[in-house]
């Protein structure tokens, strides 16, 4: 065995994982939001220099722009609770085991007592943020805790799941270029044939 790591998915997990991901839109939207609300306040002032009085359609203004700020703050909370509930519906919360060999993932269910096995072929991605690690793996993700490696730890696992992909991307080239030349032969058999042909008449 090269790697065991064990994972429980929890809310401070994905709130984590989607402030990473989402850093430079969160920015912006804040910066949206953050100009909408000044706007808004700069507008109801000069109606009340301007009429002697705020009207309540200038609240409103000012109402929507502070939500929609509130909504940019806690955005990543709220896709988090969103992803536990997808989880809980799918079986996936829980404490999990993941065991990596040289050509296996198997991941093991505690509570439930059940072990899935995933060729090591079909990892595709690794994502490094500050306390997980995200691999794409046979079409889906799948996250380890840093702080819970008990074989191997965080950097060699990153530095090893890169190499490995590094590898299988190698496979896959070398595979499309054998099936493109399998594809390619007949053809040209074709064509040898045809020119033998026409060398005897």
């Amino acid at each position: 065995m090269l790697f065991k790591n064990k994972i429980e998915y929890t809310k401070g997990m994905f709130v984590e994982i989607y402030r990473t991901e989402m850093k430079k839109v969160l920015l912006v939207l804040r910066i949206i939001t953050g100009l909408a609300v000044a706007a808004a306040i700069l507008f109801m002032i000069y109606g009340a220099v301007t009429r002697g009085s705020v009207l309540p359609g200038d609240f409103f203004n000012l109402g929507i722009s502070v939500l929609m700020a509130l909504l940019c703050t806690f955005l990543p909370n709220l896709m988090a609770r969103s992803q536990m509930k997808k989880c809980k519906k799918k079986g996936l919360l829980g404490q999990r085991t993941l065991r990596f060999t040289e050509h296996v993932l198997t991941m093991t269910y505690e509570k439930e007592g059940r072990s899935t096995d995933i060729p090591l072929e079909q990892l595709a991605k690794v994502t490094e943020f500050d306390n997980y690690i995200r691999i794409t793996i046979g079409g889906r993700s799948t996250f380890l805790d840093k702080k819970r490696f008990e074989i191997g730890d965080a950097a060699a696992f990153v530095t090893w799941a890169e190499d490995r992909i590094a590898e299988n991307a190698e496979k896959e080239e070398e595979a499309l270029a054998l099936e493109e030349t399998e594809r390619e032969a007949p053809a040209l058999e074709d064509g040898e044939a045809k020119t033998e042909e026409s060398d005897e008449n």
